[in-house]
């Protein structure tokens, strides 16, 4: 999977912008898959090159020129030989489980304000996650909304582990 694979995923659903690509990703897929305007934008010009997807330049009133970017046949096809490749492992990188792996080498206290930090950012992604749930409502599509519910439970596992490893070290400290 690289960048180009999900563009190409979103683009076989309608035509968008680079804006709309990054927003996309924030509102679907982001837990598991993120990309910077400065990733995308790249992407999409050597898609164009590529033959992948066409450029559609929208004039608007008052405002720059909107760039809609359209997948063409050649790009419906990479996408489909994408799915039908084999799947790659998946990868988890975790700079805080690594500095925890090594925690040995710090204090108790660092390693408890790295997993308060951690229990903060797992907290605003399962706020998030499930606020998109709450909009989408039962009208998500099935496959879509398997990766939300994966995401939210995955969030809610790192939740529980972080408050039970927070715990454990407190008892240690108290004790």
């Amino acid at each position: 999977m690289n960048i180009q694979d999900v563009i190409l995923g979103f683009l076989y659903e309608e035509p968008m912008s680079g804006y709309d690509i990054k927003q996309m990703m924030e509102n679907s897929v982001s837990y598991f898959f993120d990309a910077s305007f400065g990733a995308i934008y790249p992407a999409l010009r050597k898609m164009e090159k590529e033959g992948l997807v066409e450029k559609q330049v929208i004039q608007q009133d008052g405002k720059p020129n909107k760039n809609l970017f359209v997948i063409t046949g050649k790009g419906k096809e990479q996408f489909q030989h994408y799915l039908n490749s084999p799947i790659n492992p998946t990868i988890t990188r975790s700079d805080v489980l690594i500095r925890i792996f090594f925690g040995r080498f710090t204090t108790k206290d660092k390693i408890k304000d790295w997993l308060e930090e951690e229990r903060d950012k797992s907290q605003a992604m399962y706020d998030n996650l499930t606020r998109i749930a709450d909009m989408c409502g039962s009208d998500m599509e099935h496959h879509k909304r398997f990766t939300l519910e994966f995401g939210i439970r995955q969030a809610e596992m790192i939740l529980r582990m972080v408050d039970e490893e927070l715990k454990n070290l407190n008892e240690k400290q108290g004790g």
